[in-house]
């Protein structure tokens, strides 16, 4: 994707630290008579996949901070996402940063598709119908791509296909959601006869990611049918397996391979330009790193829902030592994120600086002493630095309170996308939109919702788990297995963007983002209790949601932070200045 790659990176550059879809693009046509031929189409559309790269300071994928607004995260204090996450104790009000940029890039994104989808047919006699049938495909699938994410956090939008006046948009009602997901339907099979199949530029749109879209919209509404005709028509293609090594997902030299073709879509970076920044892994390395920061962490319940390496829950497995959470786990755990003990090693400078960077840095993770434990590659041995700032017990550790009251975590961070063959400060690993364990596991979930269980159903859960290690389910009871699919999606797709998602079709966003936000013990020697899952057939139970009210003093508990979550939360307010603008639009519930 070069052209597209490069028109991002001119973007990024000319915006700085600021949002650079908040200023007018590159590639903007400037006449009415744009769009004459095929190769103006291929301009604009290339600035509608400008529009659907959606990112934040130091070019950190939104979605991916998104995630930060759900119970398995926890981010520093002052960010959106954070305050999102905290509902009436945040607070979370109209006007978050959060919730209002995504209105806006949602909505920037429809209107570059929508301009691009008119004048189009200005240029389609002197474009090859191939082509052209193709780069509508992609339009439309970027556009369908927007609305999904506006009614996952919206519910009910505005919903317009053709390019509006100034004036028009004022007067804009909202359409039921289910309405949108609908009418996206027949957007995405005509997308689907027109796109490749394995498009030869990456990060291009493709068949299978609007079939993808097109599941992912069914299963927002509860339209179980056709998310199970969408993913089976994937499924029965033949065109995607899994990648056999779960770690080179996230790497990029392992995405360029795409063994499998197990990812679908991606969110490219301009990896021609070698000075884009992008914080992917600095903003989620421990401080006890040279040169690194710490600010979005996975919290205590993420790591409770990894199983046991005999498929259970760690209060039902006899194979959990509280002493030693990570033996005896499915290998995601270790693969998802860092726990204290772990060895951690990342890039944080170009050139070598020794004895430490080489130019990697490789670490004992240490959360629990004031001790670094830091590699020495002359000697080939640990040096052991005292001044450790992770140090839980320090008053500006960034498990406690600090000076600034911005501070967030509990003792874990992230592994996924840590790449120590790249610069962190530059990481150009695609962020993945879309692969193929969700189009199995999604399968997999509408089959149960619709009580058709049968084979395929345990066979798309259990490819999910061969990888992973853990043993084949042989479930048939309809509950039991919705329990189970619903913790494979919590693991499998841990910090990928779609939990909030999940969290919101499930209707279980009150009852996951309550309570204190815990995590590691405290002090080693003093084991904290295994937590609670509520009775059993519980929607606690049913949802592996943990209770740490016997725990709660033998844990970090970052900010002493407790969440509050009402039913407005199960939505995002609509931002204030659209209200102000649109006087056809209505506030959601409860806002």
């Amino acid at each position: 994707m070069k052209k597209i790659v490069s028109i991002i990176a001119l973007a990024i550059l000319a915006s700085g630290c600021q949002d650079f879809l908040n200023r007018q693009p590159l590639d903007t046509p400037s006449s009415a008579t744009f769009y004459a031929n095929e190769a103006e189409i291929r301009i604009g559309l290339t600035g509608v996949y400008n529009a659907a790269f959606w990112n934040s300071r130091g070019n950190v994928p939104d979605l991916k901070r998104v995630e930060g607004t759900t119970d398995l995260i926890i981010s520093r204090k002052t960010d959106p996402e954070a305050l999102v996450a905290m509902g009436n104790q945040g607070p979370f009000v109209i006007g978050n940063a959060m919730s209002e940029t995504g209105w806006q890039q949602g909505y920037r994104l429809i209107a570059r598709a929508n301009d691009l989808l008119e004048g189009m047919k200005r240029g389609q006699a002197q474009s090859s119908p191939t082509a052209y049938a193709r780069m509508r495909g992609e339009a439309l699938t970027l556009r369908a791509w927007a609305y999904l994410n506006l009614i996952t956090w919206y519910g009910d939008v505005v919903y317009y296909t053709q390019p509006l006046q100034p004036d028009q948009y004022e007067t804009q009602a909202q359409s039921p959601k289910e309405e949108i997901a609908k009418a996206l339907y027949k957007d995405l099979d005509e997308a689907y006869a027109g796109l490749e199949l394995n498009p030869a530029e990456r990060g291009r749109m493709s068949k299978h990611m609007a079939l993808g879209i097109k599941a992912r919209l069914a299963m927002l509404i509860k339209d179980y049918a056709t998310a199970a005709e969408a993913t089976n028509t994937i499924i029965k293609s033949g065109n995607h397996s899994l990648n056999p090594n779960y770690q080179a997902l996230f790497t990029l030299a392992g995405q360029t391979a795409n063994a499998g073709r197990e990812v679908i879509g991606q969110m490219m970076y301009p990896a021609e330009n070698p000075n884009i920044a992008s914080w992917q892994v600095v903003g989620y390395t421990p401080r006890q790193t040279l040169g690194a920061q710490s600010n979005n962490f996975p919290t205590q319940a993420m790591v409770d829902k990894f199983e046991c390496t005999d498929g259970k829950r760690i209060d039902e497995s006899p194979l959990y030592d509280p002493a030693n959470p990570s033996r005896n786990r499915d290998r995601r755990l270790r693969w998802t994120l860092y726990m204290p003990g772990d060895t951690i090693e990342v890039r944080m400078v170009k050139t070598a600086s020794l004895p430490y960077q080489n130019p990697n840095q490789r670490f004992i993770y240490n959360i629990h002493s004031d001790q670094i434990f830091r590699f020495n590659w002359n000697t080939q041995k640990y040096d052991v630095v005292n001044g450790n700032p992770d140090f839980v017990t320090s008053s500006n550790s960034v498990w406690q309170f600090g000076s600034t009251g911005a501070v967030g975590g509990v003792g874990y961070v992230w592994r996924k996308y840590n790449d120590p063959d790249q610069y962190a400060w530059e990481l150009k690993t695609p962020f993945i939109l879309m692969r193929y364990a969700e189009i199995l596991l999604t399968y997999a979930e509408a089959k149960i919702e619709l009580n058709q269980i049968d084979g395929s159903v345990t066979d798309a859960i259990n490819a999910v788990r061969r990888r992973a290690g853990q043993p084949a389910t042989t479930l048939s009871d309809q509950t039991k297995l919705r329990q189970l699919v619903r913790r494979e999606r919590a693991v499998e797709f841990a910090t990928e963007g779609l939990r909030l998602f999940d969290i919101r079709r499930w209707g279980i966003v009150k009852e996951v983002l309550n309570g204190p936000i815990v995590g590691a013990a405290l002090n080693p020697a003093n084991v904290p209790a295994v937590p609670t899952f509520g009775a059993k057939g519980s929607v606690q139970d049913l949802n592996d949601i943990p209770d740490y009210s016997a725990s709660v003093a033998q844990r970090i508990k970052s900010r002493n932070e407790t969440r509050v979550n009402v039913d407005k939360h199960a939505l995002w307010p609509i931002p204030q200045g659209e209200l102000d603008k649109n006087k056809g639009l209505k506030q959601n519930l409860g806002w």
